[in-house]
């Protein structure tokens, strides 16, 4: 009988073998390619803003091109200022700029000394902040009105572990994370007066990056960097490729130049201590600090290759999808209370999505909260075509404590081109009209309706975002009991 029951075990034992060796070869047709790929996938969400803030830093690294006055140049260890709001009809590279605030944007790299940042005397209480983030995309401090006042002063960015001394008109803000950082300077422009650029862009030119060691110098020199020779050895060849055509690009004809611009910037900005346990897995696949792609088989190489593809469709589906966490009422849609801070949050596929891939670096909630809406009360698409109408009852304006706006965007992320060479509405906007009690009426569609042009929106044929952007966000905002009204098609 024993005998009897073994040769069952046994029989049935090599029928589940010989099922599963069939199931296995349908479903697995290359375990190394298979294996890269869904490792590679989860590579790319965590590892985009790595990728995307390496071709910007080689782009923006260049010398000015006469001619193009909107593209950030020379801006490594040196602020580059945007001098005026672009004009939609020059300006159609997306990225929904904004009709606000005049950018000053820099690079800077935290070597073995810190670096010091110097804002002015900032005057009439005027609104201005400088957003400062490591190459992965994180918040890690502020300088601005809400964080430091208006009076201006000298805020030191130091290398991890640094404990020397700083001169006394010298305050430490942070430590860097990273050797690379961003630093996205916006300084409030008032659009109903001409003559406000003038005095904003004088501001811009006070902004300095120094290194402590030239501090007190009447002419200090750049601070010094590392040489970018490799990476521009990976991305001149696109150099006259928009970062959004690169990425197209790239994902057709060399997915794997994605893993060698990773690779180039973790060696040289590492990988936060509570993410070091992905490293071994992706050192198996040559990704990662110190790893070398060059001795790849084939089959992880299409395997990562596909990864690419497949993850940067993840990407720029994510923020309409289901995985989307974000706030959403009346159509509209708001960022997530970690923003801003995605990963520190441990939130990678918002980090790479909706932080790095939309937005470089995105502002931290009590900064500045915007809104989306793409959809209208019966939940179909804005089109440029038809009329609109945003109706805010009074007592129910966006509440903001420095300002508000909205701005309506093509499905590219360019301004509408209109004949009054209007782009936004907003708290500023002296020629809207307000109902006696308060309430407010934006008209949006290609015409205004009689009698109502100071309070229209102009827009264009095709699918349209409107964004609704609110600066020093009000209580409500920030715990998400204030929503906007539907936009209405009428």
């Amino acid at each position: 009988m024993r005998k009897l029951i073994l040769s069952i075990a046994l029989i049935g034992l090599v029928a589940v073998s010989v099922t599963a060796g069939i199931w296995y070869n349908k479903l697995v047709k290359n375990p190394t390619q298979e294996y890269a790929y869904a490792k590679g996938v989860d590579a790319v969400v965590y590892s985009f803003p790595y990728f995307l803030n390496s071709v910007l830093l080689n782009k923006w690294s260049k010398p000015p091109v006469e001619g193009v006055a909107f593209t950030p140049s020379a801006a490594v260890n040196q602020f580059w200022h945007l001098a005026e709001f672009p004009s939609a009809e020059e300006y159609r590279d997306g990225g929904m700029p904004n009709q606000d605030t005049l950018y000053s944007v820099a690079f800077i790299h935290v070597g073995e000394e810190p670096i010091v940042m110097s804002v002015p005397p900032i005057p009439d209480e005027r609104y201005y902040t400088f957003e400062i983030a490591g190459f992965d995309s994180d918040n890690f401090a502020y300088i601005g009105k809400r964080t430091h006042g208006n009076q201006g002063g000298n805020y030191a960015i130091v290398p991890p572990g640094w404990d020397g001394e700083l001169p006394a008109d010298v305050q430490q803000l942070a430590e860097a994370p990273t050797p690379w950082i961003i630093v996205f300077g916006r300084t409030l422009l008032d659009p109903n007066n001409p003559a406000d650029q003038q005095k904003v862009n004088a501001l811009q030119a006070q902004y300095r990056i120094t290194s402590l060691p030239d501090w007190g110098m009447d002419n200090p020199p750049l601070p010094l960097h590392p040489p970018l020779d490799g990476l521009d050895a990976l991305l001149d060849p696109y150099l006259a490729d928009g970062a959004p055509q690169l990425v197209r690009k790239m994902a057709l004809q060399d997915p794997m130049l994605y893993w060698q611009l990773v690779n180039w910037a973790m060696d040289g900005n590492g990988v936060p201590a509570r993410d070091q346990s992905r490293l071994p897995d992706w050192a198996t696949l040559g990704l990662g600090p110190d790893q070398d792609l060059s001795t790849m088989d084939d089959d992880t190489r299409e395997g990562l290759s596909q990864a690419v593809r497949q993850g940067l469709r993840i990407l720029q589906s994510y923020p309409n999808s289901s995985l989307n966490p974000a706030h959403r009422a009346n159509g509209w849609s708001s960022s997530t209370k970690h923003h801003g801070r995605s990963g520190v949050a441990g939130h990678y596929l918002g980090r790479a999505a909706v932080q790095s891939m939309m937005g470089i670096i995105s502002h931290d909630r009590e900064e500045a909260v915007f809104m989306a809406c793409r959809d209208d009360q019966f939940g179909e698409r804005l089109d440029g075509r038809n009329q609109y109408q945003l109706h805010f009852e009074a007592g129910q304006l966006p509440p903001a404590g420095e300002f508000w706006s909205l701005t309506a965007y093509d499905e590219h992320g360019n301004m509408m081109i209109n004949p009054l060479d209007r782009h936004a509405v907003g708290d500023r906007s002296d020629h809207l009209q307000y109902d006696a009690d308060g309430a407010l009426n934006i008209y949006l569609g290609p015409r205004p309706p009689a009698g109502k042009q100071n309070n229209w929106l102009p827009l264009a044929e095709g699918k349209i975002t409107l964004v609704l952007r609110m600066y020093g966000p009000g209580e409500t905002v920030l715990n998400q009991t204030w929503n906007p009204p539907q936009v209405r098609r009428l």
